[in-house]
């Protein structure tokens, strides 16, 4: 018997509601009228489910007992390795909640099978297999979705291993996982029998202002999987509804609402049209009654923007859908803030000088080239997402003349400019990037934040 079989005959055993379940449907019939709230319609056909009819889907989305049910399957021991780096991953297999797919394909001497997916009402995780020849070389996966919208994910592997078992992930921000996904794997070869890696990329001077040219990859093979998804696993969440007010040095927000998923947790803030700034970041962190922290999402999104203003308004956690707690409180550490009136980044770059940084960066410096200009800034690192860009993607010159800033290059430590080597390795990392084709010497760049706010003790908000 594979993996689907045994996964069938597991969905037959729950045809009968179990004994410890026995009044779960007229507990979650009183949970859901108390709750005031309509939920998103996601009764959808359970096709050879014969058992998700109105009882089950209720108990599916209100009854974590039953949701682990419904994942009780076998799990290779490599899938718990291949989630370590995701809390919410790992409680999920922990807690055996994962659907077999057990589908394999094979084209020209490579072989891929389709063994797991972890997959709930907004996010889906896809586990699979590459069997190749090593003499291939270093081997990768770019990977096409079919006919879906308004997701977020990975588009492409990084170097495979034949046998070992890799994950792909797709978030959905507004749209539902749809029932079913066409996934491709279009795998492709660098270097040879030698196993020879390709070039590396140099971000230096003059290449800067070269996007970063990939050929078409020759795919030596392009292996394509039907995904089905189990309503059982896809009907999973919650909307909880919260709307408590807090303030956060002077602004004022609304925690409106969580979406609770076994993958992920989702927090939405509203801010007062009356504040005088805009969020552009928040350290947090979620805690229950029993000392359970929930970080911040770590990879993959970790935040969107506020559909009626220009900041941050939602904010992805680690989910404690499995856990054992029934209190839960968000802690909030640090807040990023750019102000409404604030004024833009202004280098002069002749003069090698900078106004109105972001609070925590500094100006390294800028360097002629014959395409234009490259500049230099040191910047601390972010708690959470180590580097990133304290500057948004477009400049302009004194006439109003803007430009497109389109690579970034991050290294770590500053460079000490009389011995060339890397100091403050530990704290600071250094961003450059080109300023093409621009004219005259002075520059106008749009900081991301202008200040930062810690809070000691954190900001605490209850949300059940």
């Amino acid at each position: 018997m594979n993996r689907k079989e045994e996964y069938e005959a597991l969905l037959l055993e729950l045809q009968q509601t179990p004994a410890e379940l026995e009044h779960t449907v007229e507990r979650a019939w009183k949970r859901k009228k108390a709750a005031g709230r309509t939920r998103r319609a996601w009764l959808a056909s359970c096709g050879s489910i014969a058992a998700c009819f109105t009882a089950f889907v209720l108990l599916v989305n209100l009854s974590v007992p039953f949701a682990r049910a419904c994942g009780n399957v076998p799990v290779l021991r490599e899938l718990a390795k291949a989630v370590a780096w995701s809390p919410s991953l790992s409680a999920a297999v922990e807690n055996d909640y994962v659907q077999p797919i057990g589908q394999t394909q094979t084209e020209n001497g490579v072989s891929a099978t389709v063994e797991y997916v972890i997959v709930d009402r907004k996010s889906l995780h896809v586990f699979y297999t590459l069997e190749f020849d090593d003499e291939l070389g270093d081997v990768y996966a770019d990977y096409d979705y079919g006919e879906i919208h308004g997701w977020s994910g990975d588009a492409g592997s990084a170097r495979l291993e034949s046998g070992e078992l890799n994950e792909l992930g797709i978030d959905f921000v507004e749209q539902d996982v749809p029932d079913t996904l066409e996934l491709t794997l279009r795998v492709y070869a660098r270097g040879g029998d030698d196993g020879a890696a390709p070039a590396e990329e140099i971000w230096d001077g003059d290449a800067l202002f070269e996007a970063p040219a990939r050929e078409a990859p020759d795919y030596l093979a392009e292996l394509s999987f039907r995904l089905e998804f189990d309503p059982c696993f896809t009907a999973q969440g919650q909307i909880l509804p919260i709307d408590a007010e807090f303030t956060l040095d002077g602004q004022s927000f609304t925690l409106t609402e969580a979406e609770l998923y076994p993958t992920h947790l989702r927090l939405s803030l509203h801010a007062d049209p009356d504040n005088t700034a805009w969020l552009a970041g928040l350290d947090l962190y979620l805690e229950n009654e029993h000392g359970e922290r929930f970080e911040k999402s770590l990879n993959g999104i970790s935040a969107t923007g506020d559909p009626d203003g220009e900041g941050l308004g939602t904010f992805w956690l680690d989910s404690p859908f499995f856990s054992r707690g029934q209190q839960l409180t968000l802690h909030i550490t640090r807040a990023k803030w750019r102000e409404k009136e604030g004024p833009e980044t202004r280098l002069d770059l002749a003069a090698g000088t900078a106004e109105y940084l972001p609070e925590g960066v500094r100006f390294l410096g800028a360097e002629r080239y014959p395409e234009g200009w490259v500049v230099s800034f040191a910047a601390p690192y972010d708690p959470v997402n180590t580097m990133y860009s304290p500057f948004g993607s477009t400049f302009r010159n004194e006439a109003g003349t803007t430009g497109s800033i389109s690579q970034f290059s991050h290294t770590f430590g500053v460079e000490d400019p009389a011995t060339g080597e890397r100091t403050e390795e530990d704290t600071l990392f250094t961003e450059e990037f080109p300023l093409p084709d621009l004219e005259g010497t002075v520059v106008y760049l749009e900081p991301d934040f202008d200040r930062i706010s810690n809070f000691a003790p954190a900001v605490a908000v209850s949300i059940r």
